[in-house]
């Protein structure tokens, strides 16, 4: 019996199959074969638009160019005429610098020469060297003048020709002197010729032409392409370009040619213009890529569009609504479920069944849950155990035996200590370093678990190994300070207060390693701050030196010292408990005359009044010391 996974496969294949097979298949037959003829007709008749458009612009130019000619030409002649009468009425003038510059300014020309029977240039204006008795039978240029002398009835305006570095464009015109024989010539620069030359230059007329989007016309002369929009192309042949001369062959016509790695469709016409008397023939080329080719049949065919828009709208929908029925929420209610899990829900079951594929994935997931919730369960029980075990084995390694020294009449002790956790960084030691000397330390350990722990044993067994040589307690923290730093990977480090009695005398001496300060009751006296010497923490500063402080403790005189766990620990409100409101609590116990181990308990009882059942935050150590005097 086929599954019901099975037949969704089948119905979203067979309607999805239909649907496409159905749209494209009509959609490509209408439109290549009823668009294709015609739209291949009107990319070629754009491109013959354009050509024509060339050569109207190529004969127009031509006409512009010729008219300008003539006019400049008769102009020219007018005022070379104006010249040689002035020189007729006057022929001093031609001795006149200062007047041949008005004339000049006049005429509106750039130079005025006027030769004798020979040729010989006797003035000339602006006045250079190169013109000093100039020979105008010279040069091929000049020498076309030379029959003024002998013609009486001589014009000429001479052709445009380029000259000088920047090949600019420069005009003579000249006439038979009459006053005398000779030739009167006048030059100028053509600037409204100059500029219809440059603006006619066919050069950079297939740049003003478009065909489409990446259609171009092209201008060749002698199968070379002369004009193009792109000018790294210019001066190139049709072959390099990718165009054989032999598909030029004719009046007109039409070839596809890949150009550019693309392939194009090409119509070409010929045409000739007349330049200077010259006959210019010239090849007009334009070119469409093909992909362009059909923008028009597209275009045309908006039924088409509508239709196909259309059929792939029902398409849509119905394939939307197909997956959305049969996969969609089916998966939407499996991360539903997965997300309550990912977040901790380890009750959550995962109860989607439209088909045989949900339901598999369902009871997969649901067993993955029901294994994991087990496996979490053991892994659990057993980190109980090795912390409950690693606890043990911390609190064994601080005296926990009260009082400690029963025999010992002299002093009496209590300590308790609170982790944060299983096992913490906190500790806290006292021992006999001989008859006559008594040692109290209470350290903490930056960070918290098992890293703080292992750091905390280390800690604590460096100070005692080191305190029962029956060195200086300063001595004492400069020594471990330098153990410690040596293989501190961790970066971890040590506040540390130690303070060494001479039980006989009363002689305390301590220091302090970055530590609280304690609390320091004298006999019949209030609690007061006891700041002692000292320096850095432990294992924060390699090379760091420790200094000590002494003080002369009397009977009945009592010592608080405690962790920062005390102070800083904090309420639902996030405040903290703080060093006043501490200080005051052990004044208040002040007058009850209660036991070390009272007062220690009532502290820690007014802490957990303060935190108001918030989670603790931090390790909290204390250790309470009376001394009793030396009986």
């Amino acid at each position: 019996m086929k599954t019901n996974g099975s037949s969704m496969r089948r119905i979203f294949q067979k309607w999805l199959f239909v649907f496409v097979a159905v749209v494209f298949c009509a959609g490509f037959c209408i439109s290549f074969c009823l668009q294709t003829r015609q739209a291949k007709n009107n990319a070629a008749q754009l491109i013959r638009n354009k050509i024509g458009d060339v050569i109207k612009m190529l004969n127009e130019n031509q006409k512009d160019l010729m008219t300008i000619r003539e006019n400049l030409a008769s102009t020219a002649l007018a005022k070379v005429r104006a010249f040689a009468k002035m020189i007729e009425l006057d022929p001093s003038i031609i001795t006149s610098e200062e007047q041949l510059a008005e004339i000049v300014k006049e005429l509106c020309v750039d130079e005025l020469h006027v030769s004798d029977e020979n040729g010989i240039l006797v003035a000339s204006y602006p006045k250079r060297s190169e013109y000093y008795h100039y020979d105008m039978s010279s040069q091929l240029q000049s020498a076309i003048f030379m029959k003024a002398i002998n013609d009486p009835d001589f014009e000429l305006v001479q052709d445009v020709q380029r000259s000088g570095a920047v090949q600019e464009l420069f005009q003579y015109a000249g006439v038979t002197r009459k006053d005398s024989p000779g030739i009167v010539q006048i030059g100028y620069k053509p600037e409204r010729l100059q500029e219809a030359i440059k603006l006619a230059d066919i050069r950079n007329l297939a740049s003003g032409f478009r065909i489409g989007n990446n259609g171009k016309i092209l201008i060749c002369h002698n199968d070379e392409i002369v004009s193009i929009p792109d000018p790294s192309k210019a001066d190139i042949s049709l072959i390099e370009y990718g165009i054989d001369p032999k598909w030029l062959e004719g009046t007109e016509g039409q070839f596809l040619a890949t150009i550019d790695e693309m392939q194009k469709l090409c119509l070409f016409e010929k045409h000739n213009i007349k330049d200077q008397g010259k006959q210019i023939d010239y090849t007009i080329i334009g070119s469409i890529p093909e992909s362009e080719m059909y923008i028009y049949r597209d275009s045309s065919a908006l039924e088409l569009i509508i239709y196909n828009i259309l059929l792939f709208l029902i398409v849509f929908i119905l394939v939307s609504e197909l997956v959305q029925k049969i996969v969609i929420n089916g998966i939407y209610k499996v991360n539903f479920s997965l997300k309550k899990i990912t977040e901790g829900n380890l009750t959550e079951t995962v109860a989607v069944f439209t088909n045989d594929e949900f339901r598999l994935l369902s009871e997969g997931i649901n067993k993955m849950v029901d294994s994991l919730k087990q496996l979490i369960t053991e892994a659990a029980a057993r980190i109980d155990k090795e912390l409950e075990f690693a606890r043990a084995i911390q609190l064994s390694s601080l005296p926990n035996i009260f009082p400690p020294f029963p025999d010992r009449k002299e002093f009496d002790i209590y300590a308790t200590m609170h982790t944060a956790k299983w096992v913490g960084g906190d500790f806290y030691d006292f021992f006999l370093v001989d008859d006559d000397h008594l040692a109290v330390i209470v350290a903490d350990v930056s960070g918290k678990g098992i890293p703080a722990a292992l750091f905390m044993m280390t800690s604590k067994t460096l100070i005692k190994n080191l305190a029962i040589t029956g060195i200086e307690p300063s001595e004492i923290f400069t020594q471990t300070n330098r153990f410690l730093s040596e293989k501190n990977d961790a970066t971890m480090f040590v506040t540390a207060f130690i303070g060494i009695l001479e039980i006989s005398s009363g002689i305390f001496k301590t220091v302090s390693a970055g530590h609280n300060p304690p609390l320091m009751k004298k006999a019949n006296g209030q609690y007061e701050w006891f700041h002692s010497k000292g320096g850095f923490v432990l294992a924060g500063l390699e090379g760091t030196k420790y200094q000590q402080s002494e003080i002369k403790l009397e009977k009945g005189d009592r010592l608080y010292l405690y962790t920062d766990g005390v102070t800083e620990a904090l309420n639902t409100k996030m405040e903290l408990y703080g060093e006043e409101r501490l200080q005051l609590l052990l004044n208040k116990k002040t007058e009850d005359n209660i036991s070390l181990q009272e007062l220690l308990d009532s502290i820690k009882t007014d802490i957990d009044r303060f935190t108001q059942g918030a989670v603790q935050s931090d390790d909290i150590t204390m250790l309470g010391f009376d001394y009793k005097g030396n009986e």
